[in-house]
């Protein structure tokens, strides 16, 4: 009997990166399988057939039909970068293993399935603010001279989240926020501390922060029969930390981790503008790694309704910081949310919302970004102020 193996544990489309879930996201995952004869045809074609199968498989579980011809696999036989085009159902695989038996591939995959969402969300896009993810030990950079990797993750972060259709604007801005000791993860006062700061700053309901929180290398040992080979390999890991800034909720907290050998020499100084870095297996992940956070960022998104604040008011109407951008138009009704501090026995501070269900707003007029409104409660225009919010009203 022949036996010949692949490496197992091959991921795909962000899995290279282990997203360790915290409690506001989750990964609903399908095993498949499938098994082809390899008659002495081309391998990689054969193994390409095999893995849509068992993603095709793994999706049939699941009560979705997708059929081998649907899956679209980019580069899947030259690198980790799979794209995989599915109705937008299915979000990650994880190969767990690839063997021939007596000539015969069998292939076991993990598929990640976008759940159902049962929420509550109205049909509105979402902006979000970014800031930048530093390296926190930097130190640890120098090994590469790869000092400018903070910027450059941060950069790609904001290219996959506008490449989002949930997500309408992302604004990356030139500031970071870092935990007061690298030792300790930030609190919670200090993560809302830091998002209210920057919605007031910017007007924006949700906030995304974060740092790299590892790129160290180490030394990976596989016994050999003769000789032990020795690899050097580099770690990276990224904290993020996604915050809704008007309701003060966390609605992420996630470290994401992967790792990679590290095929530069030690001495040779890493351009991260060449695509030669990302090309290469620690750039792979790093790309893959942030793809998976996109995913959970997207799908924590889904379920969030969004609020618009007011940053201009009269008499007559008031300006809300939402516009067509985000899905606005003349006609949709807004009720009032009071927007109030208060203070709690141990000093901190809360925002407290109060909703003003009589007090209904209609949309006049709307440009890209912003969004003007009145009422016929007269009223309405004494009891708000300046970033007071308003909330879409049912069926919309």
């Amino acid at each position: 009997m022949m036996t010949l193996r692949f490496s197992p544990f091959i991921y795909l489309f962000g899995l290279i990166a282990c997203a360790m879930f915290s409690p506001y996201t989750s990964a609903v995952w399908y095993q498949g399988n499938a098994q082809l004869a390899v008659n002495g045809a081309d391998l990689n074609a054969i193994r390409v057939a095999a893995i849509k199968n068992a993603i095709a498989d793994a999706s049939f579980q699941h009560g979705i039909m997708i059929t081998a011809k649907d899956i679209s696999l980019d580069g899947l036989l030259q690198s980790s970068k799979t794209e995989l085009r599915s109705e937008g159902k299915i979000r990650r695989v994880e190969i767990l293993s690839e063997e021939v038996i007596e000539d015969v591939l069998h292939v076991f995959v993990k598929v990640d399935i976008e759940p159902l969402f049962d929420c509550s969300h109205d049909n509105y896009m979402r902006a979000l603010l970014v800031t930048q993810l530093p390296v926190l030990k930097p130190t640890q950079a120098s090994h590469g001279a790869i000092f400018d990797l903070g910027p450059q993750v941060s950069r790609r972060v904001e290219q996959q989240l506008l490449s989002d259709e949930l997500v309408a604007k992302v604004q990356l801005i030139n500031q970071i926020f870092t935990p007061k000791s690298v030792l300790q993860e930030p609190t919670f006062n200090y993560i809302s501390d830091t998002a209210r700061y920057l919605a007031n700053q910017y007007h924006s309901q949700f906030v995304l922060f974060g740092y790299i929180r590892d790129i160290s290398l180490f030394e990976q040992t596989t016994k050999g029969l003769i000789d032990d080979d020795v690899a050097l390999r580099r770690n990276f890991t990224l904290q993020l930390h996604l915050f809704d800034a008007f309701n003060n909720k966390m609605l992420l907290s996630n470290s994401y981790h992967g790792e990679a050998d590290w095929d530069f020499k030690t001495t040779y100084p890493v351009d991260t503008y060449n695509s030669l870095f990302w090309r290469s297996g620690y750039g792979r992940v790093i790309l893959n790694t942030v793809n998976s956070a996109v995913i959970d960022i997207s799908n924590t998104l889904t379920c969030q309704k969004t609020l618009g604040q007011i940053i201009h008011k009269n008499n007559q109407h008031i300006i809300i910081n939402i516009g067509s951008e985000m899905g606005v138009a003349e006609g949709d009704r807004f009720q009032l949310i009071k927007s109030e501090s208060v203070p709690a026995q141990n000093g901190d501070m809360f925002n407290m919302l109060t909703s003003e269900k009589e007090h209904e707003l209609t949309v006049t007029s709307v440009d890209a970004q912003t969004a003007t409104l009145t009422s016929s409660n007269a009223s309405l225009f004494d009891n708000s102020h300046l970033f007071d919010l308003v909330s879409p009203l049912a069926g919309y």
